[in-house]
């Protein structure tokens, strides 16, 4: 399958204030959370590609591609509760 292959760093825009949220997020955590998002047609863990990003409650919600089998994947992101950033 041709989705498998590409590993699409982010195409679709992230609203403004997703992503200042966004970039509280540590570089490590990210990649976490991008190689760990559940896919309902996997029925398993994946790799989340072509995502975007949206603000709901002070959290992100990431929406994107399954990179096993293409279909829609969606995570939330819990930044509402994570301690300010020191600047």
């Amino acid at each position: 399958m041709r989705l498998a292959r590409i590993r699409a760093v982010r195409k679709r825009p992230f609203t403004l204030q997703a992503e200042l949220l966004w970039h509280t997020v540590p570089a490590s955590a990210k990649e976490q959370i991008l190689k760990n998002v559940f896919c309902g047609g996997c029925k398993g863990s994946a790799e989340m590609i072509d995502y975007s990003g949206t603000e709901k409650n002070g959290d992100v919600v990431l929406e994107g591609v399954c990179a096993k089998c293409g279909r829609r994947v969606v995570r939330v992101v819990e930044t509402s509760e994570a301690p300010p950033p020191n600047n």
